[in-house]
Parts: structure tokens; sequence; C-alpha cells
């Protein structure tokens, strides 16, 4: 697997000290039984590199949106931190031709799993953290996710969002939580219309209407956004 390994040290903009380190995060738990079975597999590295994970976005967070409570940050934290994200990270690197499976699992396909590619990732940081440590962990980490632009997908998500961004301004200031009426549904099935009432303190503080509830639904909360954030700042 040498030569494998000094290709995938150049993918992975990364040069292991201690190889070894390397070959178990990119080994699959179905290797490591009979002739392998003294093979370590990648599971601990994984159990190790979720943590670091959480931890650098969680710094990163911080870093970046420095007014947010922590809700938000949790919120953000777990768009960025799931295995959807991850997997987008290990295509990039065709984890698929570097990991080490047992041949049952590459004739279900296993290999190709977009969860087990993800794990490996978690596996990689972990593996980097324990050669070289924390800056070297924190440094890949940010360059991958800079790379996907994962932190730019985040903020125009969320600030679109006006359904989230209404509720976490109603409970921070102790408003209470908007509630979606639906008030009347027009229009044939292949065309319908909404419009949704929206209730917050057993009083209706906006009306919006849509193609869908959700759609009306976010356009009723920026509605009352906008006019909460201006009475707040008065």
């Amino acid at each position: 697997m040498s030569i494998a390994l000094n290709k995938f040290h150049k993918v992975l903009n990364y040069t292991f000290i201690n190889s070894d380190l390397l070959v178990e995060a990119l080994t699959h738990k179905s290797y490591s039984v009979e002739d392998n079975k003294h093979q370590p597999h990648n599971e601990r590295l994984e159990f190790l590199g979720d943590a670091i994970l959480n931890f650098i976005i969680a710094e990163e967070l911080i870093r970046q949106f420095p007014e947010e409570h922590e809700g938000v940050l949790s919120k953000k934290r777990a768009s960025l931190v799931n295995l959807v994200k991850l997997a987008e990270i290990a295509q990039k690197f065709k984890l698929d031709q570097f990991m080490q499976f047992g041949p049952g699992e590459i004739k279900q396909g296993n290999h190709l799993n977009s969860r087990i590619q993800g794990s490996c990732i978690e596996s990689i940081i972990g593996a980097i953290y324990l050669d070289t440590g924390l800056e070297a962990s924190r440094r890949w980490i940010l360059e991958q996710f800079a790379k996907k632009d994962f932190f730019s997908e985040i903020n125009s998500s969320y600030n679109s969002d006006f359904k989230s961004r209404l509720q976490e301004l109603t409970q921070k200031y102790k408003l209470g939580t908007p509630v979606y009426n639906l008030v009347l549904a027009t229009g044939p099935s292949h065309k319908p219309h909404f419009l949704i009432s929206l209730i917050l303190d057993e009083s209706e503080k906006a009306r919006a209407s849509g193609a869908s509830k959700k759609v009306a639904e976010q356009k009723a909360a920026e509605l009352y956004l906008n006019e909460l954030i201006k009475t707040l700042k008065e």
C-alpha cells in the first residue's frame, strides 16, 4: 500500500510523519478480520476525529459570529458537521480508491457508501491530530471547509430562514413562540395558493401568501421579523 499512500499524501495535502496512522484511518473494520485481524481499523480514530472536528468548527463559528447566541451557533455547527458535508469532502479525495475493506463490503458496494466515507474523514482528522497535534488538525479542517465554501453556504441558508431567525429573536426577548395558521387555500391542486397568518401571544402579527405553506410561512415570518427588528432598535 506504500505507493497508494504516497499518492494519497499529495491528494490530502498533508504528509504523515507516522504513516501507520494513515493506514489505520483508511482501514474499515471489515478488513481487520481473519488474516488481517491484527490490523487496527479506524473506529477509534473516528471517535477522536469527531470530537476534534466539532471543537474546531465550534471555535471557528465563535470567531465568525461573535454576536450569535448558543442556540444559533449549535444549529450552524449541526448544518456543517454532518455526514453529508463530510461525504462531499471524501468524494474530492476519492476515498474509495484508498480505503481498505473486506471483500464482502466491496461486493455489496459499501466502499462507495457516503456514510462510511464521511466517517473516514473523521478518522483522518483523528490521525492528523495524533500525528502532529491540534494546530495541524485545525489548518487541515478549515482548509477543507473553505474549499467547499461551507461557511458561505451556512450564511446564505441561515439568512433566508426567516422562521428560525424570528423564533430565535422572540425566544431571546421572551415574546413567545410564533404560530402559523392556514387562513385560506385556493386554486387547483396543480397550482394551489395558501394564505398564512402569523400569530404571536394570541395576536396576529402578519399575513402572507405563497404557492406552498412553507413559502407563505417564510414570507409572513420575514414581514414580522423586519417589523420586530425595527421596534427593538427604537
